[in-house]
């Protein structure tokens, strides 16, 4: 079967690919993770596979039918989300009248509510609701969908949902192609770019699901993971094999990022102690709860890890718990200074608007954030997700509005995030921060750039 695997266009500088869909703050982008190992587990299968990031490549609606038109796939993939929903329905109405294919659609949406994405339109004739992989295998084989796990598929007027399909286990991650090897063959890296990282850079899995699992606002462990065993890894001696890969075939990389949810500290001891056995000089970063031990951040740092994406999300405690993110100040404030300590890179991810939220508390977060002296923030107002422990908590406390826009009592939607951006500009355009980023000269470079690109976001 010819397989055409889409991320669809919609407006200029949307992220469709991360842990939630928005428009870029500073033009980034994220690589189509799960749509490449979909592609990946088609073409090992003996499938003809095209995949396509009109996002990326900054592709109109003409334009990717034109491409479908061109390739004439049997099967057309279309990785969805909320914000996009409307318009990704209708661009797979355009492809199905002018190619007459199957229309999937998948991504970690399809979990939350897969009868209301098939209701869109009569074009969409399955939403796989977990992992890609198995699925998309049995619809390319040509199992009776009826039969296929993990797919919510139309039978004339009635919805039919099938039983779960079993996730991945580590040894079939083991068994997948490279993600990165579909990456170069079929994406332009030069297309992808993260403020926090090298450019450019590549992202894989070294193992799926969170260590943790437990905070109550994550997309990927409420959707595409959920029910899932919390961490199931690959072998290391296949991660290795796979950064060798991009050492000799990608040689424009400049460093790679590890996609796991929240890399557990005995992974990262075991990922470094391979780095350094294999003596493999390579620059990598990965996410990381604000807990790992001095110890293993020495060791990750003399493997080549340069920057930790750290999810500390308020400096309220009260947050915290309610958030389940099982972490403290006092260690979150250890943790940072002994990651700068060993000259770690912290991205440091906020976000405004969890339960409890008040204009005192992210003014609180907000100064707090400022006293850990760091390179490189986020600031993120919360999005919450069908499905998902905090979207449960705000129905029952009737803190959504019609359009799951969070309203709490003295502070509204608007308000959030207008705090996102006051948040920004006391960071960023505080005179401290410029002479801070006058000191890593290493850094300088790429956070300019950032600043450029974001710079209308900082003064709007």
């Amino acid at each position: 079967m010819k397989v055409y695997l889409l991320n669809p266009p919609f407006i200029k500088n949307f992220i469709r690919s991360s842990r939630w869909a928005r428009p870029a703050f500073a033009n980034s982008q994220w690589y189509p993770i799960f749509l490449a190992y979909g592609a990946a587990a088609l073409e090992k299968a003996g499938h003809k596979i095209k995949l396509s990031d009109a996002l990326a490549d900054d592709l109109d609606f003409g334009a990717v039918v034109e491409e479908a038109v061109k390739f004439l796939p049997d099967m057309t993939v279309i990785y969805t989300s909320w914000p996009s929903l409307l318009s990704d329905a209708r661009l797979a109405e355009e492809i199905q009248k002018r190619v007459n294919c199957k229309i999937i659609f998948v991504g970690p949406w399809c979990a939350m509510n897969p009868s209301m994405i098939l209701r869109q339109s009569s074009s969409i004739e399955g939403v796989i609701r977990q992992e890609l992989e198995l699925p998309l295998v049995n619809i390319a084989e040509g199992k009776d969908i009826s039969e296929i796990k993990g797919i919510t598929w139309k039978r004339g007027s009635e919805i039919v949902s099938n039983p779960d399909e079993n996730f991945l286990s580590s040894e079939q991650l083991d068994n997948l192609p490279f993600v990165t090897d579909v990456y170069r063959r079929f994406l332009k890296i030069k297309n992808y770019r993260q403020t926090s990282l090298k450019y450019p850079f590549v992202d894989l899995f070294t193992g799926r699901g969170c260590y943790w699992g437990e905070c109550t606002f994550c997309l990927w462990p409420s959707t595409i993971h959920r029910g899932a065993p919390k961490y199931r890894k690959r072998n290391i001696k296949n991660v290795i094999e796979e950064l060798y890969y991009i050492k000799k075939m990608m040689p424009a990389v400049k460093e790679v990022f590890i996609q796991d949810d929240t890399l557990p500290p005995d992974r990262a001891v075991e990922l470094s102690n391979a780095i350094l056995e294999n003596n493999l000089k390579i620059v990598w970063s990965c996410y990381a709860k604000p807990l790992v031990n001095y110890q293993t951040l020495v060791l990750m740092r003399r493997a080549g890890c340069r920057c930790l994406h750290v999810g500390y999300e308020s400096a309220d405690q009260g947050i915290l718990q309610l958030s389940k993110k099982g972490q403290n100040i006092e260690i979150m404030e250890k943790f940072t200074k002994d990651a700068k300590s060993v000259g770690l890179i912290i991205h440091a991810d906020f976000m405004i608007g969890l339960p409890g939220e008040t204009e005192e508390t992210i003014l609180k977060t907000i100064n707090w954030a400022k006293s850990l002296k760091l390179l490189d923030y986020q600031f993120a107002v919360l999005q919450p997700e069908q499905n998902s422990p905090v979207y449960d908590y705000l129905t029952e406390k009737k803190y959504l509005s019609g359009e799951d826009e969070i309203n709490y009592p003295g502070l509204s939607a608007k308000e959030l995030d207008e705090w996102r951006f006051k948040a920004y500009r006391m960071i960023y355009l505080d005179p401290a921060y410029l002479w801070r980023l006058l000191r890593y000269p290493s850094d300088f470079k790429r956070l300019f750039k950032m600043a450029i690109r974001g710079l209308p976001n900082l003064i709007k």
